[in-house]
């Protein structure tokens, strides 16, 4: 499978490993709380702040934890692939910070878009339903930087100065043992 496949592929993996885990936390504290946070939020502001408290957070941490000290998330451990800095070496807190931010800007600010100062769902129509395609954008360029470079770098890995390596096989059978 080419690098950039894999590569989109590892970051599905990790999209669909979290949602699972966090929208079944969700469901556990809406079930066990009698509808709480989805029956007493309404305001913008309200869902923003459990949205990021409760999804955002937890996504933040996990990459930032994964790729500053195991060097792979899960998607990427299971598609042998490794996040290094231009030297070959495990990238610094503030490389897996900056990527990390970089990489979830456009989740972040769909968020900001649909959710601040009221919810699209609680009006008839959106002041400026346009926005979306700010974050939609965003991502058609990040995909473009990432195919344009064989799955080398993309965006994020430009300014973070980092790259994503594919691992031979005979180092995942080390590891493993």
């Amino acid at each position: 499978m080419k690098r950039s496949l894999r590569r989109l592929f590892a970051y599905w993996l990790d999209f669909v490993f979290l949602a699972i885990i966090l929208v079944g936390i969700q469901w556990v504290i809406y079930t066990t709380t009698s509808g709480f946070p989805f029956d007493e939020l309404n305001k913008g502001y309200q869902i923003e702040a459990w949205v990021f408290l409760s999804m955002s957070l937890p996504v933040w941490a996990y990459f930032i934890f994964c790729e500053r000290f195991k060097q792979q998330t899960i998607g990427k451990r299971l598609l042998r692939l490794k996040v290094m800095n231009e030297k070959g070496s495990q990238i610094t807190f503030a490389q897996a910070f900056f990527r990390t931010w970089i990489r979830l800007l456009p989740w972040e600010l769909t968020h900001l878009i649909i959710l601040v100062p009221t919810p699209w769902w609680n009006i008839e129509k959106p002041d400026h339903p346009a926005l979306i395609l700010i974050p939609n954008a965003m991502i058609v360029v990040y995909i473009a930087i990432l195919l344009i470079n064989k799955g080398r770098k993309t965006l994020h890995d430009y300014i973070t100065k980092t790259t994503v390596v594919e691992l031979p096989k005979k180092e995942i059978r080390k590891r493993q043992t």
